[in-house]
């Protein structure tokens, strides 16, 4: 993370905070709330993350 600060909700229960110059993984079932506004670097597998965010955008646009 370059800056800012979000927290991740797993579909276990738990969650767990990043911040500004953290290094992290999250492995699939989570979410992401953003609580201070956010620069963050994802390296993911294309493919998988197209689906994903296909998915998302699809939800927003209703």
């Amino acid at each position: 993370m370059i800056s800012g600060q979000v927290v991740v909700a797993y579909t276990d229960g738990t969650e767990e905070a990043c911040s500004s110059q953290d290094l992290f993984h999250w492995p699939a079932g989570h979410s992401v709330r953003v609580i201070d506004d956010a620069e963050v670097i994802l390296f993911s597998p294309q493919a998988e993350h197209s689906a994903v965010m296909d998915h998302m955008l699809a939800k927003i646009a209703g």
